[in-house]
């Protein structure tokens, strides 16, 4: 049985508008992610520039490494995305959550990092987001944990067996 799809109010909590949206009206939710994932674009082309128009320069960043926490501005992360390496860097998500309330959003988004095609790490960013009236939503903040590719690594994703055999061959 299908059902219709939601009404613009239903998504967006309006009367069909969502407040800076610009031409085409989406769920503040759709803009948001649209934002993520334009950001990481700018690791695997390597563009810097777009990137530092994404963020509060000033926003914080705490990566877990290790169990360790390292504390970066947003303007430190972006700078060290190694734009000169020929390595090709991917961040890939899937699963996202986001959430919404007025002119302060927060996505959490689970990820695979590819590095010249080969899975080269997992795991969860948290971007907490503040809608502009300038330039709409941009990342005020992240935390970014990632786990090392061994098989606790794939045991979240139901697929350590597979991992084990590829690491035999």
């Amino acid at each position: 049985m299908s059902h219709p799809p939601p009404s613009a109010e239903a998504l967006t909590g309006s009367e069909g508008t969502a407040k800076g949206s610009g031409p085409i009206n989406i769920p503040e939710e759709v803009a948001i992610l649209e934002v993520v994932n334009k950001f990481l674009s700018c690791i695997k082309n390597k563009d810097r520039a777009l990137m530092h128009s994404l963020v509060l320069p000033k926003g914080a960043t705490t990566l877990i490494r290790r169990g360790k926490a390292v504390h970066l501005s947003l303007d430190e992360v972006v700078e060290r995305i190694p734009v000169e390496s020929k390595m090709e860097m991917d961040e890939q998500i899937y699963n996202c959550r986001v959430h919404v309330d007025g002119d302060l959003g927060v996505a959490w988004t689970p990820y695979l990092f590819l590095e010249d095609g080969r899975l080269n790490h997992t795991g969860t960013n948290i971007f907490n987001m503040w809608k502009t009236e300038s330039k709409g939503w941009i990342i005020t903040g992240v935390a970014d944990i990632a786990r090392e590719v061994n098989e606790k690594a794939f045991d979240a994703f139901g697929e350590a067996e597979e991992w084990k055999k590829s690491q035999s061959s």
